[in-house]
């Protein structure tokens, strides 16, 4: 691959992948152009790839070029902390409600909620068991894993993700539907998040969720400490 330790050493540098990907097919179209005119000046197909390379100048002067910009660092290198320290909690939160919100407005606008609890039918019910399924087992694991492929695509320390991974951890996000059989009224539908600070006996109750969560949650963490070790 074209500039494969250039971009290396960019995306270590803190640029954006995107600024990088960029700049990669500027260089790559201007190298096509240096070797088209070095052909026409009559050099094979290998002489005139070598000169052009040189005349394009070396990765270091490249990088340089490009570290000079400031601009085009992102956000996570510029402020890792913002990124793997408070957005994790506020994503986790804000993931959760916009997954919960559709059920609980369409309870309101179905007049299906009362001071009793909710008096859902079957098709309501069976959605929200598939949100809470979702919400339980799928939604923190796929946040944990973005926060990890950020680092990675960063070539950022292990330490940021796994900070970011550990908060989403102690987040503790845990969707809950209960529903009486369908006609009756009862109900309910809710989220909770850590619940274990207020209310610590609830990991006895709740250990094989939480469990099963830790484990998912964790997945991503083993895929960057393989891929790490795998390329050193």
């Amino acid at each position: 691959m074209r500039f494969e330790n250039l971009r290396e050493v960019l995306l270590a540098s803190g640029i954006a992948p995107r600024h990088v990907r960029r700049y990669l097919a500027e260089l790559s179209e201007h190298l096509d152009d240096l070797t088209r005119q070095q052909r026409d000046a009559g050099y094979d197909a290998e002489d005139a790839a070598s000169r052009a390379r040189a005349r394009l100048g070396s990765d270091t002067e490249l990088a340089s070029a490009m570290l000079q910009h400031k601009q085009f660092r992102s956000i996570a290198t510029r402020a890792p902390w913002a990124v793997f320290l408070l957005l994790p909690p506020v994503a986790g939160i804000a993931a959760a409600f916009a997954l919960i919100a559709p059920l609980v407005l369409a309870a309101h606008i179905g007049r299906m909620t009362s001071p009793h609890g909710i008096l859902a039918p079957l098709w309501f019910q069976q959605t929200a068991s598939a949100v809470t399924l979702l919400g339980n087992l799928v939604l923190v694991p796929l946040l944990a894993m973005r926060f990890v492929m950020l680092a990675d695509r960063q070539r950022m320390a292990r330490a940021w993700p796994l900070l970011a991974v550990a908060l989403l951890v102690l987040l503790d996000l845990q969707f809950q539907a209960d529903f009486p059989p369908p006609g009756h009224r009862g109900g309910s539908l809710g989220i909770g998040a850590a619940l274990w600070l207020h209310h610590p006996g609830n990991l006895l109750n709740t250990w094989p969720l939480a469990l099963v969560q830790l484990a998912l949650t964790l997945l991503p963490v083993l895929y960057l400490c393989w891929t790490r070790k795998r390329i050193v």
